[in-house]
């Protein structure tokens, strides 16, 4: 679906069913995500950074081929594969896996999650400025009631004023790697919608790998990038397939879905929920919340439903 008529425009057409189950996904993405920061920073401590930017992608590559075996297919014909455009969109993609891995690896992992909780800023100004939308109504307010809840959760971890939210030299580098990710969000529909999204997906995820195992490969014949980890723990292998099967490849494809029914900016604002489930994969493993914590939490989730109240209410009123 072409994101040229605005994210609010996409919200008000489509049917009531399909941005809840939108909104669920994306929730669910938020979830992967909200654990990718800090098992991202557990494997960058044994494995080379380039070679596990490289590795997001093809291990998550042949889930999203069984995927797209198995989907159906769309009711009219695409059009053709644009080389030129393809490469782009991969090098966006490539551009963020590498930023992305890098700036978690050398960044504090409380200014990190802060960092990456402005993406719903950083996507309303690009759809603004690439497609000249404006935000939802209530978009501001729901961004509002998500950052301040943010903060209170990050702020509210055991420990996190002790250690202060000093920059470690990582941060501007999650700022960019948002921004090439928000490009890639708007231009991947725009011309490859027509394909459905787990084919969009797909075919993104594929040349994205094929331009991250070109950057290794070099970055590994230049002395700059390290070979493969001699040993690894189970625990390890499994964060690894994790954030490969799950963080790339499930959580591209709900993501996909969900900008196409609801808009970039408002698919962003969902994102802000990913400290709020970290926190209750801590209480999972035996480490309760705070009560700053829960209320930030209660906040996060506040305005994401305030905003998806908002879009049903436009869409049956359509």
């Amino acid at each position: 679906m072409c994101l040229c008529r605005g994210s609010a425009a996409m919200a008000e057409r489509a049917p009531r069913s399909a941005l809840l189950w939108a909104s669920g996904g994306l929730l669910l993405t938020a979830l992967i995500w909200g654990t990718m920061t800090p098992l991202l920073k557990v494997l960058t401590e044994v494995i080379d950074v380039w070679l596990l930017a490289a590795l997001r992608y093809v291990l998550g590559l042949p889930f999203l081929a069984l995927c797209l075996l198995v989907a159906a297919r769309p009711t009219q014909a695409p059009g053709k594969l644009n080389p030129g455009r393809l490469a782009i969109l991969g090098l966006a993609m490539t551009a963020f896996s590498i930023l992305y891995t890098i700036g978690v690896r050398y960044s504090h992992p409380v200014t990190a999650v802060v960092v990456l909780n402005f993406g719903p800023v950083i996507s309303a100004v690009m759809a603004r400025f690439m497609l000249g939308t404006r935000t939802a109504p209530g978009f501001p307010v729901a961004l509002g009631l998500a950052l301040v809840g943010g903060l209170m959760v990050l702020y509210g971890t055991p420990g996190t004023r002790e250690r202060g939210l000093a920059l470690e030299g990582g941060e501007p580098l999650l700022v960019i790697g948002q921004i090439c990710w928000q490009w890639y969000s708007i231009r991947a529909q725009q011309w490859l919608g027509d394909r459905g999204q787990i084919g969009l997906s797909t075919i993104t995820s594929a040349v994205a790998a094929f331009w991250m195992v070109l950057v290794y490969v070099a970055m590994w014949g230049g002395g700059v990038a390290g070979g493969v980890p001699d040993t690894l723990t189970w625990r390890e292998v499994a964060y690894l397939i994790w954030i490969c099967v799950f963080g790339v490849a499930v959580a591209i494809v709900l993501w996909n879905v969900g900008v196409s029914r609801v808009g970039l900016p408002v698919a962003a604002l969902h994102m802000n929920a990913s400290p709020v489930f970290a926190v209750l994969t801590a209480a999972a493993i035996g480490l309760p919340p705070t009560a700053l914590q829960i209320a930030g939490g209660l906040l996060v989730l506040g305005g994401i439903v305030y905003m998806q109240l908002l879009q049903v209410r436009r869409a049956r009123a359509g």
